[in-house]
């Protein structure tokens, strides 16, 4: 009996503790949400109460005056394109390395996962030095090659972990009938990667597209802001506003949460898999 009711001690505390982290992570997502529906007014009477009276003008203003249309084009381009860039190199060296299984590959998987370890902010001024030798600086071309360069190592090892579960007697099959290399991966193989791809594009996605200081030094002002480093512009010039900061910051927000929403599942069923075939 006594240990029962330990373990009913044990679970209810564990549920209480998961309850106040959620808590506290809700939180500062609450206190954005329910205040960009607030008027200026409202917000400084009552910062932590619900809306009483919900307002979209809110929405309205901080989309003309932030140019949101014009941040969320340069975000969507550079994201997609990054992710795009990412996915394809790195799930076709993944591919390489596991199939081939030799000390160059290995060599040059260990060499690639040293990438993990380094902060890409120690990368930062090199990578701005190497674009700027190559002409690339203030150009989304550089930003999409420095993004290319600081998430392969994270995206491979999602690949290898799950390329590595996928019997070789389906490439031994595919070789017998006369399939090319690159008709295997492409045809047999890249569409059983379907769980590793979500779980790439929303974590990929959401780095990038959250990103703030690269975009900042990389492209100046010269070529266009994102959505990070517009709505920083924007703030700083509504900082008294605290309705259109909210509202700027769920404008931002927004569609990397409806990119989530909409591939959970493939990205919970990524993340399984990875952690029991791998």
């Amino acid at each position: 009996m006594s240990v029962k009711r330990n373990r009913l001690l044990r679970t209810g505390l564990g549920n209480c503790l998961a309850v106040l982290f959620a808590l506290i992570y809700l939180f500062p997502l609450y206190i954005a949400v329910s205040n960009s529906f607030k008027s200026y007014g409202d917000i400084l009477k009552s910062p932590l109460a619900l809306p009483t009276r919900p307002t979209l003008d809110n929405f309205v203003e901080a989309f003309h005056a932030s140019n949101i249309a014009s941040l969320y084009a340069t975000s969507l381009l550079i994201t997609v394109s990054s992710v795009a860039l990412l996915i394809l190199i790195s799930s076709c060296a993944a591919y390489v390395i596991i199939r081939r299984n030799n000390k160059i590959c290995k060599f040059l998987y260990a060499y690639a996962l040293i990438g993990i370890m380094v902060p890409p902010v120690v990368t930062l001024v090199p990578s701005i030095k190497t674009l700027s030798m190559l002409h690339l600086m203030y150009k989304p071309t550089g930003l999409l090659m420095f993004y290319g360069g600081a998430y392969f190592s994270t995206t491979i090892f999602l690949y290898t972990g799950f390329i590595n579960s996928i019997p070789v007697s389906l490439d031994e099959s595919a070789y017998i009938d006369g399939a090319s290399t690159i008709g295997i991966f492409f045809k047999i193989i890249f569409p059983l990667l379907k769980p590793c791809t979500a779980t790439a594009v929303i974590l990929m996605g959401m780095w990038i597209w959250n990103d703030f200081l690269n975009p900042m030094y990389i492209l100046g002002s010269t070529s266009g802001r994102t959505i990070t480093t517009g709505i920083y512009n924007a703030i700083g010039a509504y900082t008294s506003q605290w309705n259109l900061v909210f509202a700027n910051v769920i404008l931002a927000s927004f569609p990397i949460v409806v990119l989530y929403l909409c591939m959970q599942k493939q990205f919970m069923s990524g993340l399984t898999a990875g952690a029991v075939k791998g």
